[in-house]
């Protein structure tokens, strides 16, 4: 990223952050113009490492070794890409259903810089529940809740974002949520 882009980064993150605490007011930390959107996806390059140790801690011994690493990591970034393309083609859309579209840029900046937090928690998450311990029950409890306050967070961030309902949010929520999970299966049988 070029290096003006990293004071808006920064305030960016800084507003992400805010939002994760349920502070609608950083909304003001986000430049929600056309030109801001372009460069909300500099998130993407900021988060692919976070995403590569996601990928090393879910992508099984067997799997490295039957496919190699070369394999994985290029059909994982092709299905990056497309997930980090994909959802705001979708939101195009379903902006437009809900009668929210004059708002689409409010809603698509904060989700791309929310994505830099939302990883970095699932790699702690990672890190901290992958230590090998014998009783998983307390390691899949804690990636559950991290799983469902990263729910919430985008439901709150589509809620003030597009200004719409709690209904509306949840649909948009579910609508990322099957979109990653449809992507994510259709990667992982490519290896």
């Amino acid at each position: 990223m070029p290096t003006r882009v990293w004071p808006e980064a920064r305030l960016a993150l800084v507003g992400a952050l805010r939002l994760a605490r349920g502070d609608r007011g950083g909304l003001a930390c986000f430049d929600r113009s056309l030109d801001g959107f372009w460069r909300s996806f500099g998130a993407a390059v900021i988060g692919y490492p976070l995403y590569l140790l996601l990928l090393a801690m879910r992508v099984t011994v067997a799997e490295w070794e039957r496919a190699g690493g070369f394999v994985i990591v290029t059909v994982e970034t092709i299905a990056y890409v497309i997930g980090w393309v994909a959802f705001p083609l979708i939101m195009l859309t379903v902006t437009r259903l809900i009668g929210r579209a004059h708002r689409y840029f409010d809603f698509m900046v904060p989700y791309n810089w929310s994505q830099v937090p939302q990883s970095a928690l699932f790699v702690l998450v990672g890190l901290g529940t992958g230590s090998g311990a014998p009783d998983a029950a307390p390691a899949h409890a804690i990636e559950a809740v991290a799983a469902v306050a990263v729910l919430v967070y985008e439901w709150f961030i589509a809620r003030v974002a597009l200004d719409t309902t709690a209904a509306a949010a949840a649909l948009i929520v579910v609508i990322d949520l099957i979109l990653g999970v449809l992507v994510s299966n259709i990667a992982g049988s490519l290896y």
